[in-house]
């Protein structure tokens, strides 16, 4: 959470003309909810049963497909995300994520939470992270370079 997925895969897709899917974005339109409401109201194992859902079903070429920052937790979900192509872990210190993520709502794992939790959180999901095919660290880096090295890798 907060490590610039969004942005950067949205970023990317412009440089590329590519097109680009949020599971999240996708989920909330299927449902007609804020993934807040359905954490609230199904609890977060019928939400990453949405992310599985949502990465089977969405397909094509000339695609980038952002995530939220818990679907690697899912064996599944990282099977899937390797056969559509590369998997890319953003990296970015706690301190970093939790200064652009500070006062941000919209995350039903981030509500309420403490640094301990929030480090507890990081920590735990850090090992499913670093199995991804490209790992890129974001630190004093701008947008633009980030797309640039990520570019260079597609084409690779």
């Amino acid at each position: 959470m907060g490590s610039g997925k969004t942005t950067i895969g949205q970023a990317l897709a412009k440089e590329l003309e590519y097109n680009v899917v949020d599971t999240d974005q996708w989920i909330e339109e299927k449902m007609g909810l804020k993934i807040s409401e359905i954490f609230q109201e199904k609890g977060e194992a019928y939400f990453r049963e949405l992310e599985t859902s949502a990465l089977k079903e969405i397909e094509g070429s000339h695609m980038i497909i952002t995530t939220g920052g818990g679907i690697v937790v899912n064996d599944i979900n990282r099977q899937i995300m390797s056969s559509k192509g590369k998997i890319v872990y953003l990296q970015a210190d706690l301190n970093e994520l939790l200064r652009r993520l500070e006062g941000d709502q919209s995350r039903p794992l981030l509500q309420h939470k403490d640094r301990e939790r929030i480090q507890h959180l990081y920590d735990s999901r850090l090992g499913f992270y670093e199995q991804a095919d490209v790992i890129i660290n974001t630190k004093g880096r701008t947008i633009a370079e980030i797309v640039t090295q990520l570019k260079t890798i597609m084409k690779s």
